[in-house]
């Protein structure tokens, strides 16, 4: 397959394009940083009704800041595990973390808690994750 310039994609089908899903690291970054550029396209791609929604492997921290401060629609982290969409209103995220049928959380960081050196660390903070998922809270 080969990869063709944006500049060969027939104008008469762009006007279809409703949704922009990309990746962030080495795709909109430059040595591993944002230019402007890239940040104005997407103001400018959401201008002009076009959702852009970054995928990632990135962690819930980064991707809740994404959410908040980079002009996308929504953000998908750890390689699916969740997503934020951000209100603006409400100036709140609204996210979803997926599961499996077992209740586990699935991703990346989410299902590798148990690898940790010391598993006594790994037990607690695989039961401290269930707790969280499932709407308690854990202090000790």
């Amino acid at each position: 397959m080969v990869l063709k310039s944006i500049k060969d994609f027939p104008r008469e089908k762009g006007s279809a394009i409703t949704y922009l899903l990309t990746d962030i690291d080495d795709t909109i970054t430059l040595n591993g940083r944002i230019p402007a550029c890239a940040f104005q396209a997407m103001e400018d791609l959401k201008k002009g009704g076009i959702k852009v929604i970054p995928i990632t492997g990135r962690p819930a921290g980064w991707c809740d800041h994404i959410a908040r401060m980079w002009p996308v629609d929504g953000i998908v982290g750890e390689n699916g595990a969740f997503y934020f969409v951000y209100d603006s209103h409400t100036k709140k995220n609204d996210s979803q973390i997926f599961q499996d049928r077992s209740g586990t959380p699935t991703g990346s960081n989410k299902t590798d808690c148990h690898k940790t050196q010391n598993p006594a660390i790994s037990s607690r903070l695989c039961g401290l994750g269930r707790s969280i998922l499932q709407g308690g809270r854990s202090c000790h």
